[in-house]
């Protein structure tokens, strides 16, 4: 049984007509009646009586015309839904982020305009580590991840950079180069430093390291603070400097002022990374959301 011939019967039915419900379905009169003879083999039923010139519903075919319109109304409203998942209007997008991308703006600029835009879709979101991000959307757990320096690579996907911003120096208000009005890297030698725990990015960590030393001074890590806010906390009690991503300065954290870095050859870049085959069109349109970088050019990454 077939969704056209649930049509035919449905049309024979409220116009009691053959030849009526041929003209309504835009078909001959021959066709349908073959239909409505093999519908009525195949259930085993007679849904028509025949009388004169008109035909008329049997019981059992009255009952099956409640049943047959249920079951078109359902098969209407499950190919809409399909559409709109096809379209991205219901949808649902899985999305891996990091610290950074929060605090400078751009994830939360982008959910606004993809809610905008797509109100019915469903979003999920992660807090998680770039390398977790990384083995969750090649598992598709997730389907946009937003992480640091991208450190694994897969043919399966993609990723573009999304922003780069340059370090800037958080320390107390009351410490001495707060006055200053440039701090050198000389005035930093030996200071004592607040960083993220090494093993949260060991990567990360050596490049400080190094472009500290490249700077000509050398950090005294002596705290390690996973959460950007308990480090703020840390710098604000007078413990120690601590080196992160210019947009931070929006937070505007009492007891703690920012000094430029300029010459720490060091930026916090965000990239975005996604499934290169089998988009949906939910992710497609997330995509879309994001405030690119100006010549921004989305990598395929190759398997090592």
């Amino acid at each position: 049984m077939e969704l056209q011939q649930l049509r035919y019967f449905i049309a024979v039915a409220e116009t009691e007509h053959v030849g009526h419900a041929a003209e309504r379905l835009h078909i001959s009169q021959s066709p349908l009646s073959r239909q409505i003879r093999l519908l009525e083999a195949q259930l085993g039923l007679q849904l028509f009586e025949r009388v004169k010139q008109r035909v008329r519903l049997t019981p059992a075919g009255r009952e099956f015309l409640v049943e047959a319109r249920d079951l078109l109304a359902q098969a209407s409203r499950v190919e809409e839904r399909a559409r709109e998942v096809g379209r991205g209007d219901m949808c649902s997008v899985s999305i891996g982020y990091c610290e950074g991308v929060v605090h400078n703006g751009r994830l939360p600029a982008a959910l606004r305009r993809f809610r905008t835009a797509y109100p019915r879709a469903r979003l999920k979101l992660a807090a998680m580590r770039s390398g977790e991000q990384t083995e969750a959307l090649e598992r598709s757990v997730i389907d946009v991840a937003f992480v640091y320096n991208p450190s694994h690579r897969s043919e399966l996907l993609a990723s573009r950079l999304l922003t780069s911003e340059p370090f800037v120096l958080a320390m107390a208000d009351d410490h001495p180069l707060a006055r200053k009005k440039a701090v050198t890297a000389r005035d930093l030698d030996g200071a004592p430093w607040i960083a993220m725990p090494k093993e949260n990015n060991p990567a990360a960590r050596e490049r400080f390291l190094a472009a500290c030393k490249g700077a000509g001074f050398a950090p005294d890590i002596q705290f390690e603070v996973a959460q950007v806010a308990n480090t703020l906390g840390l710098v604000s009690a007078g413990l120690g400097f601590a080196a992160m991503q210019a947009s931070m300065q929006r937070m505007n954290p009492p007891g703690v002022v920012f000094k430029k870095l300029d010459w720490l050859p060091l930026t916090v870049d965000v990239h975005v990374m996604w499934r290169a085959r089998a988009q949906s069109a939910g992710v497609r349109h997330f995509l879309d959301a994001l405030e690119w970088p100006v010549n921004a050019k989305t990598e395929e990454a190759l398997a090592i």
